[in-house]
């Protein structure tokens, strides 16, 4: 009965991974070159990194950083950002350019039917690392009858929610260059 369980909890997990790493558009596609320099080419790419915890399964630790990278892409899009973000998967940061670490904490449904997404995030810009502290979000999954893509879609947007709350941050501290002016 246990070993039965823990399948169920493997292909689950499997799904969710599989899910969220198709619903957001890919970070690492080539923008097509364009006659006119935009205001993309003169700001320096913002490097990404995504640390997923140690104790996470290994063989989806890389699929889980990717999936999260590309959320922050487009939510830093939506919000505004006018700069690349590079995800660096395993490569070394450029010197000189602005290095955004975030450190997935949580990014789970909850025992109690919680979607909950909790990271911590720190930017390296210009030799100097400013803690940006810990962002967090939640969301009820009400109906218990929901499929695997119901719960990618919980846990795409509390992920979404909490990324929000970092762009917004990074906006209104202004230590990023890029973000349109939308001061509160």
């Amino acid at each position: 009965m246990k070993t039965l369980i823990q399948t169920q909890k493997n292909l689950l997990t499997v799904a969710v991974v599989a899910a969220l790493s198709v619903t957001g558009p890919r970070s690492r596609a080539e923008d097509k070159p364009t006659a006119t320099k935009s205001a993309k080419a003169e700001l320096p790419p913002l490097q990404l990194t995504v640390d997923v915890p140690p104790h996470w399964r290994p063989f989806l630790s890389d699929d889980l950083a990717e999936a999260f990278a590309s959320r922050l892409a487009a939510i830093f899009r939506r919000q505004g950002y006018a700069g690349e973000v590079r995800f660096l998967d395993r490569d070394d940061p450029k010197p000189g350019e602005p290095v955004l670490a975030v450190r997935l904490i949580n990014w789970r449904i909850g025992r109690t039917d919680h979607a909950e997404c909790t990271f911590s995030a720190s930017l390296n810009r210009e030799g100097q690392e400013h803690s940006l502290g810990v962002f967090e979000n939640t969301l009820l999954v009400w109906n218990n009858r929901l499929n695997r893509w119901d719960l990618a879609d919980a846990l795409g947007d509390v992920a979404d929610g909490a990324l929000r709350d970092l762009s917004t941050k990074l906006s209104q501290e202004d230590l990023v260059p890029g973000f349109s002016a939308k001061k509160k």
